[in-house]
């Protein structure tokens, strides 16, 4: 079963070549992945650029979005998809709440027992995750708090969780925001008769706003620090000549799965469908990705 973890975590694009001394102590990496095209686009910088899908993200970003649904596919490296769903609503005067799901899951991976090029079996790995999240605007401050129930299936082997996720936001300028987030705490789980810890994840990111003579710039950047890899960086940039169209491009520091990424968006009458064109490295391929979502 040490294997099997082992691909899960190669498929979440840790390096084979460079393991990072906790690697594979923590469980669910599908956790770490972008939930979201434009977040993919602008070089993974979830906890600010998450928006209407801030519930997997950072929750605090809740804060100041309005009621809407969103959805998305992937269809990731290898035989990997994830699809999600997201909806927003607002709980009263100071309070907005959010729902979310998402399920990740990869066939056909390869079994082997000793060095051969012919596999013993093949077999299948699922992931799950029902998310809920609640955040308040107090002022300047932006503060939030998420519950997320993970399932996940791994050949014949499966697990349950829980986790926490924790976010704050700070606006000291109607152009800037700073955003600190602490994601996916909690117990130890098993798997497999085997003790694996939550992959808990400090991330500090800020964004940056201007308006132009030819439309909106902003500037984003994010630092992960995971428990079971290395820190890792993302940059991202949007610009939007007119209201409903956007450019976006991101790159990747210290992140083996790939580093250039791109995208764009398109709102209209409520709706915003969003794409991001992410290529992978050592032969990942490359990853498409779509998310819509509509404004109630």
């Amino acid at each position: 079963m040490k294997k099997t973890i082992t691909i899960l975590l190669l498929l979440a694009g840790i390096s084979a070549a460079s393991v990072y001394r906790d690697a594979g102590m923590g469980l669910y990496p599908f956790l770490k992945m972008d939930t979201g095209a434009r977040i993919a686009a602008l070089g993974g910088t979830g906890a600010v650029n998450g928006g209407d899908l801030a519930v997997f993200s950072n929750p605090a970003l809740l804060a100041r979005r309005e009621a809407s649904v969103s959805a998305g596919h992937n269809e990731w490296f290898g035989t990997t998809t994830q699809n999600y769903v997201a909806a927003v609503s607002r709980l009263g005067s100071r309070l907005i709440g959010s729902l979310g799901m998402q399920a990740v899951s990869t066939t056909g991976i390869e079994y082997r027992e000793t060095p051969s090029s012919d596999p013993v079996d093949t077999f299948n790995a699922s992931d799950f995750s029902l998310n809920a999240a609640i955040a308040a605007k107090i002022g300047r401050f932006d503060a939030g708090i998420g519950f997320k129930v993970i399932h996940e299936k791994v050949w014949l082997e499966s697990s349950d969780a829980w986790a926490i996720d924790l976010g704050f936001n700070y606006h000291p300028f109607s152009s800037l925001i700073c955003s600190a987030a602490y994601l996916n705490s909690g117990p130890s789980v098993r798997l497999n008769s085997e003790e694996f810890r939550m992959p808990r994840t400090w991330v500090f990111a800020s964004r940056w706003n201007s308006d132009l003579p030819l439309g909106n710039l902003s500037l984003s950047g994010q630092v992960m620090r995971p428990l079971d890899n290395r820190t890792k960086a993302g940059f991202g940039i949007e610009y939007s000549p007119v209201q409903w169209a956007s450019l976006r491009g991101g790159w990747k520091i210290n992140d083996d799965s790939g580093d250039l990424t791109a995208g764009a968006g398109l709102t209209t009458k409520g709706w915003t469908l969003d794409y991001a064109f992410v290529p992978g490295n050592f032969s990942l391929g490359t990853t498409h990705r779509f998310s819509l979502s509509r404004s109630l």
